[in-house]
């Protein structure tokens, strides 16, 4: 299975498309990931980049997961448009997925929006929704021993990063989204082995960085 991941720094930070190709090694499938991202950039600047169309229109992939701007998230239209934008260009043998985010630690209230945005591109474009922020919250709450943020309470931690790619794994393999199984798949997932070469998500002198 060969999968493009389009997105932006809640697809990079702890590489979830590699988490994700962990995921269905784990469970039997061979995945072959590509990942088309840029720090804080939605699916709006993505359709401005010839990257964007050359492999959703040549890449011959099985499968796109979209991912939008989340924090802030610019709201239903916004998604909305862009989304529809970019299904017109997905060829018709490849199925389209959209990763849905969650919301800031201090903002559980937005969540719902969110997922509601979400749930409406997918009806208006036919794509299947991998419903990270509908579990995210539930699960926050019944394991606050488990910290799914960064530092910064936007971006993942790895068990976070590694929720996410559970979630999309199951949801692409087709497999059941229970909540605590998905969670055990995170801890699982969180234990990965990440080359020290590839740069990542830090913080340093009190500031984000990439290093």
């Amino acid at each position: 299975m060969k999968i493009l991941f389009i997105g932006n720094s809640h697809t990079f930070v702890h590489y979830v498309p590699a988490r994700f190709v962990q995921f269905c090694k784990d469970h039997g499938v061979q995945a072959e990931a590509v990942m088309l991202t840029h720090s804080g950039m939605g699916l709006d600047w993505h359709l401005k980049q010839s990257q964007t169309y050359y492999n959703l229109m040549c890449g011959g992939y099985d499968a796109v997961v979209l991912q939008h701007n989340a924090h802030p998230f610019p709201g239903r239209e916004s998604l909305l448009e862009a989304g529809e934008a970019i299904a017109a260009l997905v060829p018709a043998g490849t199925k389209t997925f959209l990763y849905m985010t969650w919301t800031e630690k201090s903002n559980p209230q937005g969540q719902e929006a969110m997922c509601a945005a979400y749930e409406a591109l997918a009806g208006r474009i036919g794509a299947v929704v991998c419903p990270v922020g509908r579990l995210w919250w539930p699960l926050t709450h019944a394991h606050p021993e488990a910290d799914f943020y960064f530092a910064d309470g936007e971006h993942t931690s790895v068990l976070g990063a590694s929720l996410a790619a559970a979630v999309i794994g199951r949801t692409v393999l087709g497999l059941e989204l229970d909540p605590e199984t998905c969670f055990a798949d995170a801890q699982s997932l969180a234990r990965m082995y990440q080359d020290p070469r590839m740069v990542d998500l830090t913080v340093r002198d009190g500031q984000l960085a990439l290093e």
